[in-house]
Protein backbone atom coordinates (compact mmCIF):
# COMPACT_ATOMS: atom_id res chain seq x y z
CA UNK A 1 0.00 0.00 0.00
CA UNK A 2 1.44 3.22 -1.15
CA UNK A 3 1.91 6.23 1.01
CA UNK A 4 -0.24 8.18 -0.14
CA UNK A 5 -3.13 5.51 -0.02
CA UNK A 6 -2.59 5.04 3.94
CA UNK A 7 -2.66 9.59 4.85
CA UNK A 8 -5.90 9.13 2.77
CA UNK A 9 -7.68 6.66 4.94
CA UNK A 10 -6.23 7.73 7.79
CA UNK A 11 -7.59 11.12 7.11
CA UNK A 12 -10.84 10.13 6.30
CA UNK A 13 -11.15 7.95 9.49
CA UNK A 14 -10.72 10.90 11.37
CA UNK A 15 -13.22 12.82 9.30
CA UNK A 16 -15.48 9.75 10.11
CA UNK A 17 -14.75 10.39 14.09
CA UNK A 18 -14.82 14.15 14.24
CA UNK A 19 -18.62 14.05 12.47
CA UNK A 20 -19.55 11.10 14.60
CA UNK A 21 -18.35 12.96 17.67
CA UNK A 22 -19.91 16.63 16.71
CA UNK A 23 -23.43 14.49 15.33
CA UNK A 24 -23.58 13.23 18.95
CA UNK A 25 -23.41 16.51 20.61
CA UNK A 26 -25.53 17.89 18.36
CA UNK A 27 -28.44 15.66 18.36
CA UNK A 28 -28.15 14.38 21.65
CA UNK A 29 -25.77 16.08 24.09
CA UNK A 30 -26.54 19.48 23.45
CA UNK A 31 -30.35 19.40 23.48
CA UNK A 32 -30.30 17.55 27.03
CA UNK A 33 -27.82 21.05 28.57
CA UNK A 34 -30.46 23.14 26.62
CA UNK A 35 -33.60 21.17 28.56
CA UNK A 36 -31.81 21.47 31.55
CA UNK A 37 -30.23 25.22 30.97
CA UNK A 38 -34.42 26.63 30.54
CA UNK A 39 -35.34 24.60 33.38
CA UNK A 40 -33.55 26.50 35.79
CA UNK A 41 -33.77 29.83 33.94
CA UNK A 42 -37.87 28.86 34.33
CA UNK A 43 -37.06 28.30 38.38
CA UNK A 44 -35.01 31.82 38.48
CA UNK A 45 -37.41 33.72 36.78
CA UNK A 46 -40.19 32.26 39.15
CA UNK A 47 -38.01 33.14 41.77
CA UNK A 48 -37.84 36.37 40.67
CA UNK A 49 -41.45 36.82 40.10
CA UNK A 50 -41.67 35.94 44.19
CA UNK A 51 -39.55 38.25 45.44
CA UNK A 52 -42.24 40.79 46.61
CA UNK A 53 -44.08 37.49 48.32
CA UNK A 54 -40.43 36.81 49.54
CA UNK A 55 -39.65 40.53 50.87
CA UNK A 56 -42.93 40.24 52.79
CA UNK A 57 -42.18 36.83 54.54
CA UNK A 58 -38.88 38.56 55.67
CA UNK A 59 -40.38 41.30 57.01
CA UNK A 60 -43.44 38.99 59.21
CA UNK A 61 -39.93 36.87 60.17
CA UNK A 62 -37.99 40.17 61.34
CA UNK A 63 -41.03 41.41 62.81
CA UNK A 64 -41.26 37.84 64.79
CA UNK A 65 -37.82 37.74 65.73
CA UNK A 66 -38.34 41.27 67.38
CA UNK A 67 -40.79 40.08 69.11
CA UNK A 68 -39.70 37.40 70.63
CA UNK A 69 -36.21 39.26 71.39
CA UNK A 70 -38.23 41.57 73.76
CA UNK A 71 -40.24 38.84 75.34
CA UNK A 72 -37.49 36.80 76.10
CA UNK A 73 -35.35 40.24 77.29
CA UNK A 74 -38.65 40.87 79.57
CA UNK A 75 -39.35 37.28 80.55
CA UNK A 76 -40.21 37.62 84.64
CA UNK A 77 -40.50 33.77 85.06
CA UNK A 78 -37.64 31.61 86.58
CA UNK A 79 -37.44 28.00 85.77
CA UNK A 80 -34.54 26.11 87.71
CA UNK A 81 -32.86 23.24 86.21
CA UNK A 82 -34.11 20.42 88.63
CA UNK A 83 -37.15 20.65 91.38
CA UNK A 84 -36.92 19.78 94.62
CA UNK A 85 -39.53 18.91 96.61
CA UNK A 86 -38.30 20.84 99.71
CA UNK A 87 -38.05 23.67 97.94
CA UNK A 88 -40.93 23.73 96.22
CA UNK A 89 -42.93 23.31 99.63
CA UNK A 90 -40.83 26.62 100.93
CA UNK A 91 -42.16 28.53 98.17
CA UNK A 92 -45.54 27.40 98.82
CA UNK A 93 -44.53 28.50 102.14
CA UNK A 94 -42.93 31.85 101.92
CA UNK A 95 -46.38 32.25 99.26
CA UNK A 96 -48.84 31.76 102.56
CA UNK A 97 -46.70 34.57 104.22
CA UNK A 98 -47.84 37.33 101.39
CA UNK A 99 -51.07 35.56 101.06
CA UNK A 100 -52.20 35.08 104.83
CA UNK A 101 -53.54 32.18 106.92
CA UNK A 102 -53.88 29.25 104.40
CA UNK A 103 -54.07 25.23 106.25
CA UNK A 104 -51.86 23.43 103.65
CA UNK A 105 -50.74 20.01 103.20
CA UNK A 106 -48.50 19.10 99.96
CA UNK A 107 -48.06 15.66 98.47
CA UNK A 108 -45.82 14.89 95.30
CA UNK A 109 -47.62 12.72 92.73
CA UNK A 110 -45.15 12.30 89.87
CA UNK A 111 -43.01 13.46 87.37
CA UNK A 112 -42.88 14.16 83.47
CA UNK A 113 -39.88 14.68 81.35
CA UNK A 114 -40.58 16.35 77.48
CA UNK A 115 -36.56 16.67 76.71
CA UNK A 116 -35.02 20.10 77.82
CA UNK A 117 -37.80 20.53 79.95
CA UNK A 118 -40.80 18.57 82.68
CA UNK A 119 -42.19 19.51 85.48
CA UNK A 120 -43.04 17.59 89.30
CA UNK A 121 -46.92 16.76 90.01
CA UNK A 122 -47.55 18.05 93.35
CA UNK A 123 -51.28 17.67 94.89
CA UNK A 124 -52.10 20.32 97.29
CA UNK A 125 -55.08 19.85 99.79
CA UNK A 126 -55.88 22.28 102.60
CA UNK A 127 -58.73 25.23 103.60
CA UNK A 128 -58.35 28.76 103.86
CA UNK A 129 -60.70 31.82 104.22
CA UNK A 130 -61.76 33.03 100.39
CA UNK A 131 -59.98 36.15 100.28
CA UNK A 132 -56.65 34.30 101.54
CA UNK A 133 -56.87 31.50 99.20
CA UNK A 134 -57.49 34.24 96.26
CA UNK A 135 -54.35 35.41 96.92
CA UNK A 136 -52.57 32.40 97.19
CA UNK A 137 -53.42 31.40 93.88
CA UNK A 138 -52.73 34.59 92.21
CA UNK A 139 -49.23 34.51 93.86
CA UNK A 140 -48.93 30.66 92.78
CA UNK A 141 -49.36 31.52 88.72
CA UNK A 142 -47.98 35.27 89.19
CA UNK A 143 -44.84 34.97 90.86
CA UNK A 144 -41.47 34.49 89.39
CA UNK A 145 -40.87 30.57 89.80
CA UNK A 146 -43.10 29.06 86.94
CA UNK A 147 -45.99 26.91 88.43
CA UNK A 148 -49.11 25.82 86.66
CA UNK A 149 -52.33 24.63 88.33
CA UNK A 150 -53.48 21.95 86.10
CA UNK A 151 -56.77 21.28 88.18
CA UNK A 152 -58.59 22.26 91.06
CA UNK A 153 -61.36 21.55 93.50
CA UNK A 154 -62.99 24.42 95.58
CA UNK A 155 -65.71 23.87 97.85
CA UNK A 156 -67.32 26.38 100.56
CA UNK A 157 -67.32 25.18 103.92
CA UNK A 158 -69.90 26.99 107.00
CA UNK A 159 -67.50 26.24 109.80
CA UNK A 160 -69.43 26.49 113.35
CA UNK A 161 -68.55 28.80 116.27
CA UNK A 162 -66.10 27.14 119.63
CA UNK A 163 -65.71 28.69 122.55
CA UNK A 164 -62.75 30.69 121.31
CA UNK A 165 -63.56 31.49 118.02
CA UNK A 166 -66.72 32.74 116.38
CA UNK A 167 -68.46 30.49 112.92
CA UNK A 168 -66.78 31.82 109.77
CA UNK A 169 -67.03 30.54 106.17
CA UNK A 170 -63.59 28.78 104.85
CA UNK A 171 -63.10 27.53 101.25
CA UNK A 172 -61.92 23.78 101.15
CA UNK A 173 -59.34 23.30 98.26
CA UNK A 174 -58.05 20.11 96.69
CA UNK A 175 -55.74 20.94 93.48
CA UNK A 176 -52.65 20.08 91.45
CA UNK A 177 -49.85 21.93 91.00
CA UNK A 178 -47.33 21.40 88.06
CA UNK A 179 -43.54 22.66 88.87
CA UNK A 180 -41.48 23.36 85.90
CA UNK A 181 -37.92 22.62 85.37
CA UNK A 182 -35.40 23.43 82.38
CA UNK A 183 -32.28 22.16 81.25
CA UNK A 184 -31.54 25.71 79.59
CA UNK A 185 -29.17 27.66 81.91
CA UNK A 186 -30.97 30.54 80.35
CA UNK A 187 -34.15 30.18 81.68
CA UNK A 188 -32.75 29.52 85.49
CA UNK A 189 -32.90 33.59 85.95
CA UNK A 190 -35.12 36.44 84.49
CA UNK A 191 -34.27 39.44 83.73
CA UNK A 192 -37.76 41.52 83.64
CA UNK A 193 -39.09 43.08 86.76
CA UNK A 194 -42.37 43.48 87.66
CA UNK A 195 -44.54 45.05 90.72
CA UNK A 196 -47.02 42.54 91.29
CA UNK A 197 -50.00 42.66 93.28
CA UNK A 198 -53.34 41.21 93.40
CA UNK A 199 -56.50 43.18 92.58
CA UNK A 200 -58.82 43.09 95.95
CA UNK A 201 -62.20 41.31 95.61
CA UNK A 202 -65.57 43.30 97.19
CA UNK A 203 -67.18 40.02 96.97
CA UNK A 204 -66.42 36.15 98.38
CA UNK A 205 -68.61 33.79 96.59
CA UNK A 206 -68.60 31.21 98.72
CA UNK A 207 -70.56 33.12 101.89
CA UNK A 208 -74.03 30.83 102.11
CA UNK A 209 -77.29 33.40 101.53
CA UNK A 210 -78.88 31.73 104.70
CA UNK A 211 -76.73 30.59 107.27
CA UNK A 212 -76.95 26.78 108.34
CA UNK A 213 -76.93 27.57 111.90
CA UNK A 214 -74.78 24.72 112.70
CA UNK A 215 -73.94 24.41 116.35
CA UNK A 216 -70.87 24.01 118.17
CA UNK A 217 -68.42 21.50 117.71
CA UNK A 218 -68.20 21.13 121.96
CA UNK A 219 -67.22 17.90 122.14
CA UNK A 220 -64.37 18.25 119.53
CA UNK A 221 -65.41 15.40 117.12
CA UNK A 222 -63.68 14.79 113.59
CA UNK A 223 -65.41 17.83 110.90
CA UNK A 224 -64.95 15.15 108.14
CA UNK A 225 -65.04 17.29 105.49
CA UNK A 226 -61.83 19.53 106.84
CA UNK A 227 -60.11 16.31 107.48
CA UNK A 228 -57.60 14.21 105.38
CA UNK A 229 -57.76 10.47 105.17
CA UNK A 230 -53.82 8.80 105.96
CA UNK A 231 -54.38 5.28 105.95
CA UNK A 232 -57.49 2.53 106.01
CA UNK A 233 -57.25 -1.22 107.37
CA UNK A 234 -60.08 -3.66 107.47
CA UNK A 235 -62.69 -1.79 110.14
CA UNK A 236 -60.07 0.66 111.31
CA UNK A 237 -59.40 4.28 109.41
CA UNK A 238 -57.03 7.15 110.43
CA UNK A 239 -58.03 10.52 109.86
CA UNK A 240 -56.22 13.66 110.66
CA UNK A 241 -58.14 15.98 111.97
CA UNK A 242 -59.16 19.53 111.54
CA UNK A 243 -56.99 20.06 114.48
CA UNK A 244 -53.86 18.06 113.29
CA UNK A 245 -54.71 15.33 115.20
CA UNK A 246 -54.38 11.14 113.89
CA UNK A 247 -57.79 10.17 114.90
CA UNK A 248 -59.03 6.12 114.59
CA UNK A 249 -62.21 5.82 113.44
CA UNK A 250 -64.42 2.95 112.86
CA UNK A 251 -67.49 2.24 111.50
CA UNK A 252 -70.90 3.63 113.73
CA UNK A 253 -68.39 6.17 115.09
CA UNK A 254 -69.93 9.76 115.78
CA UNK A 255 -68.13 12.93 113.59
CA UNK A 256 -69.08 16.18 113.88
CA UNK A 257 -72.79 16.19 112.17
CA UNK A 258 -73.16 12.92 111.49
CA UNK A 259 -71.13 9.61 111.69
CA UNK A 260 -69.10 6.85 109.80
CA UNK A 261 -71.42 5.29 107.46
CA UNK A 262 -68.34 2.42 105.93
CA UNK A 263 -65.34 2.19 106.09
CA UNK A 264 -63.08 0.61 102.73
CA UNK A 265 -59.70 -0.79 103.27
CA UNK A 266 -59.73 -2.09 99.62
CA UNK A 267 -61.09 1.28 97.82
CA UNK A 268 -58.41 3.26 99.76
CA UNK A 269 -61.65 5.48 101.42
CA UNK A 270 -63.80 6.00 104.39
CA UNK A 271 -68.00 7.19 103.87
CA UNK A 272 -69.97 9.65 106.66
CA UNK A 273 -73.50 10.90 106.69
CA UNK A 274 -73.85 14.46 108.05
CA UNK A 275 -77.08 15.60 108.81
CA UNK A 276 -76.90 19.99 108.13
CA UNK A 277 -80.03 21.04 109.91
CA UNK A 278 -82.19 18.72 108.14
CA UNK A 279 -79.82 18.22 105.13
CA UNK A 280 -79.06 14.99 104.53
CA UNK A 281 -74.74 14.67 102.64
CA UNK A 282 -72.52 11.80 102.22
CA UNK A 283 -69.16 12.36 102.48
CA UNK A 284 -66.21 10.78 101.50
CA UNK A 285 -62.04 10.96 101.72
CA UNK A 286 -59.63 9.21 99.49
CA UNK A 287 -56.30 8.32 100.71
CA UNK A 288 -53.80 10.71 98.01
CA UNK A 289 -51.34 8.50 96.88
CA UNK A 290 -47.75 9.38 95.97
CA UNK A 291 -46.00 7.84 93.57
CA UNK A 292 -44.83 3.91 93.40
CA UNK A 293 -41.80 3.15 95.37
CA UNK A 294 -39.84 2.08 92.34
CA UNK A 295 -40.79 4.89 90.48
CA UNK A 296 -37.86 7.53 90.00
CA UNK A 297 -38.00 10.93 91.27
CA UNK A 298 -35.96 14.57 90.81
Amino acid sequence: MSYKLRNSIALGVLLFLILAVGTYIRAFNLPKRIKTVEKEIAKIDEELQNTPNLINQFNDLSATLTDTQKRWAARNKDIPPVDVTSQSYAYFSRLIDLSGEVKLDMMYTGSTSMGTYGYNVYSLKGEAPFDNLYRFIWYLENDRRLYKIHAITLRGLEVAPTTTEEGRVLVTFEMTVHAYYSSVSELSSSLGERSISPNPLSIDPFTPVISAGLPPNTRDLVEIERSDLKAVIPGKAFVLDQMNTIRTMHEGDEVYLGYVTKVDPEGGRIECTLNKGGIIEKVALNIRYGPPQNAKTR
